[in-house]
């Protein structure tokens, strides 16, 4: 009887880390997700900055390597 108790609070507490785990892991995800969202956005923002400068600069080659970049970072 004892050894059914062990093994079924064993059971349950693996059952329960293996629980917590995968809601970490999900929490992780989400995290590196919203930081790899803020860094495409910054990305944009600092290549749209770059080709403006290259606009008033007018600095043709500097503007379609710019553009070239801000269209693969898009698709």
């Amino acid at each position: 009887m004892n050894n059914d108790q062990s093994f079924q609070q064993n059971t349950k507490a693996l059952v329960l880390y293996k629980e917590q785990k995968a809601k970490v892991s999900v929490v992780e995800m989400y995290a590196q997700m919203i930081l790899d969202e803020m860094e495409f956005n910054q990305r944009v923002k600092q290549l749209k900055s770059e080709i403006d400068a290259s606009l008033d600069s007018r600095d043709k080659a500097r503007f379609m390597k710019l553009t070239k970049q801000y269209k693969t970072l898009l698709r």
